[in-house]
């Protein structure tokens, strides 16, 4: 098959191992290092959102949102939520899923994070030399970093509609991984309330719950 030994393919747990620099058959499942841990969210998040596509064996999953699409990935949509949820790395079902090079190279350029070693280019894809343009000092990827912030919010919804949008908004996830930090935290509710499962929320401070998903403050934004 074309997924074996091609180096333009890994499993979700190979990448992420080798993106935090960890043996993929040494990692105990039930202590996840934070790093690791990081990456394997990463790269889900981006399945699900069909930013990456993911392979099996069987064919594309998340591959549209047709009915029959939609009933063949049920078992998809259980496991990448039990994943993300309860932060259970299930190495069988992460060992079985392949994502390829170009589109993981294409997510870190456009989430600004760095490269897995493993595949990183000696020429990025999209180098130019004439800068983009920036439209009354905003930055150049707004209108990505928009979309990149609801897919977040969407999917974090969708495990919990119970979050507060304020807690959404300041998460580490959103923060980093939404490029949240290039922009003050009215202009990303304001992005992120159009996919709220829960469109009145009462005013006020937000109540102190406990979520089903750890949602961790982005240290840069301080107390």
């Amino acid at each position: 098959m074309y997924l074996d030994d091609n180096p333009n393919y890994k499993t979700v747990w190979q990448l992420a191992h080798h993106w935090a620099g960890l043996d993929p058959d040494k990692t105990d499942t039930s202590a996840i290092p934070s790093p690791l841990r990081e990456h394997i969210i990463r790269l889900v998040i981006a399945i699900r959102n069909r930013v990456i596509t993911a392979r099996t064996r069987s064919g594309v999953v998340f591959a549209d949102n047709s009915l029959i699409t939609i009933f063949e990935d049920i078992p998809h949509y259980i496991k990448t939520r039990i994943c993300l949820t309860w932060g259970i790395f299930k190495k069988p079902y992460l060992d079985s899923l392949y994502v390829k090079r170009e589109e993981v190279i294409d997510l870190c350029i456009k989430s600004y994070c760095d490269f897995p070693p493993c595949w990183t280019p000696k020429r990025l894809p999209y180098e130019s030399s004439v800068p983009k343009e920036t439209k009354n000092y905003r930055p150049a990827d707004e209108n990505e970093d928009r979309i990149r912030c609801q897919a977040i919010a969407s999917t974090l919804w969708e495990l919990d509609p119970a979050i507060h949008p304020v807690h959404m908004v300041q998460s580490t996830i959103l923060q980093r991984f939404g490029n949240g930090r290039n922009y003050g935290e009215e202009t990303i509710k304001d992005w992120i309330k159009s996919v709220d499962p829960q469109k009145k929320r009462k005013k006020g401070a937000p109540p102190k719950i406990q979520y089903k998903i750890p949602l961790i403050k982005d240290p840069q934004l301080g107390n």
